[in-house]
């Protein structure tokens, strides 16, 4: 698994560069998505790990999310990652650009009520942002899902935000890449959505610089990530200890 050694405003502007490049091209979008924890834990020993190798392996950009991984950049390599690009922030970046370089935007994923408030929240926040439609990421069947990909390709957006967790944003992605060729990026979210909404708070930057995001989530959801993070996240330390390289390609 190969990480960018982009910063964080790199790849924005890589991301809306790559969009941009694409309109009107009739190929396959690029992918774009982001290393954490879970990732590497499913990479190792999780049960669908080939799998997790081969969606990783055929997606165009791999981010550093996590700050652990910027650290093991630093102990264990040269400092090539000088600093990680959190969904939650890059998105803010990719907004300021596309509203001023006019890239739309499709925002997919999470509940109904949080979809609609992140994207309410976002046309607030950025009214010169072109965001050309919307949905839930929840399908009550293989033939709705067909239909919502057609819908996103009829509206032409330059890049998909889809925010369903992993892996199955990123199945998402690589299942129906072929039949988007209207779209230019089509970006893995993870939660992204639950912050834009406003359901969820980020960490205070303290936390976030020493690698401690991690806690603050399970401060505000520990039922539902007690059990992930005991697991996930002494995997993905044994991860980073043990095979973390740096390579200049």
């Amino acid at each position: 698994m190969s990480i960018a050694t982009l910063s964080r405003v790199e790849t924005a502007r890589l991301v809306v560069d790559m969009a941009l490049k694409a309109r009107g091209s009739g190929l396959a979008p690029y992918i774009c998505s982001s290393v954490n924890g879970q990732v590497l834990a499913d990479l190792y020993v999780g049960r669908n790990r080939h799998r997790t190798q081969q969606l990783l392996a055929c997606t165009h950009v791999l981010s550093a999310d996590g700050q652990p991984l910027v650290f093991a950049s630093r102990l264990l390599g040269n400092g090539a990652l000088r600093d990680r690009s959190a969904t939650t922030d890059l998105f803010h970046d990719v907004a300021k650009l596309a509203a001023a370089e006019g890239a739309s935007f499709y925002m997919l994923g999470a509940s109904e009520d949080e979809n609609r408030s992140a994207v309410g929240n976002v046309r607030a926040r950025y009214p010169g942002l072109r965001i050309v439609g919307r949905r839930n990421g929840y399908f009550a069947s293989t033939d709705e899902e067909l239909l919502a990909v057609q819908e996103i390709n009829v509206l032409r957006p330059d890049i998909l935000w889809v925010a369903m967790g992993f892996p199955r944003e990123l199945e998402f992605c690589h299942r129906w890449r072929q039949e988007l060729t209207n779209v230019g990026v089509m970006k893995t979210s993870g939660g992204l959505f639950n912050f834009l909404s406003g359901a969820h708070r980020r960490a205070p930057q303290w936390m976030q610089s020493a690698g401690l995001e991690w806690a603050h989530r399970l401060y505000l959801e520990p039922r539902r990530l007690l059990v992930r993070y005991a697991t996930t996240n002494l995997i993905a330390t044994w991860a980073l200890l043990s095979k973390t390289r740096h390579t200049s390609q």
